[in-house]
């Protein structure tokens, strides 16, 4: 009876430790994952390449708008310097001070003003015309060939259409335009004659 009892109770203990091990085995089968599951959740948890590169350029600082405005206003200002012509400087060429003139008219330059002298009996004259003719002859001998070539330009006749060579030049003046926007203004000067005044010299300044 013991040996029976023995041997029953050593069955049952092998029996119970094959379905402990059982147990145990079925349950590590259940909780691993598989390789195929793992392979893919790595997969899902890498970042492609296309994320990267986004994410990059994201985060990446911006540029800085005012230099990059800066840049282009100095680019176009070297352009416009290259390309722009600047208007010719006018200025006498007569030396300060006292120059004779052809026809035996005469220069007196003080700073940038000119004024040129004809008060001779054959010259001074009340005829607008007449004072034209003086002015066309004389200027460019003051300013050279810049107000040769505006003169040729001018109509005969514009000192005439400009107003009264007495009573208004002498203060408003005329102006002769030159290339570049810029001009040369002449103010008839008179003084008093036995009958009536007379434009005995003018007063020539180029503008800047």
């Amino acid at each position: 009876m013991i040996a029976r009892g023995g041997a029953a109770a050593f069955s049952l203990a092998v029996v119970a430790a094959v379905g402990i091990a059982a147990i145990t085995a079925l349950r590590g089968r259940i909780g691993a994952p598989s390789a195929g599951s793992a392979q893919a959740s790595a997969d899902s948890d890498a970042p492609t390449r296309e994320d990267s590169t986004s994410s990059e350029s994201m985060n990446a600082p911006p540029g800085n708008p005012s230099a990059q405005t800066s840049d282009a206003n100095a680019t176009a200002s070297r352009r416009v310097a290259v390309s722009g012509t600047a208007a010719p400087t006018v200025a006498p060429l007569v030396p300060v001070g006292r120059t004779t003139l052809r026809d035996t008219m005469v220069a007196e330059r003080a700073g940038d003003t000119v004024r040129v002298n004809f008060d001779l009996l054959m010259t001074r004259t009340r005829r607008p015309d007449k004072f034209e003719a003086i002015v066309r002859s004389t200027l460019p001998q003051v300013y050279g060939a810049t107000a040769d070539s505006a003169l040729r330009a001018l109509p005969f006749g514009a000192v005439a259409r400009a107003g009264d060579l007495i009573t208004l030049l002498p203060e408003r003046g005329f102006h002769i335009p030159l290339a570049g926007g810029r001009t040369i203004g002449v103010w008839p000067v008179t003084r008093e004659g036995r009958d009536g005044p007379l434009v005995v010299a003018y007063r020539a300044i180029a503008s800047r």
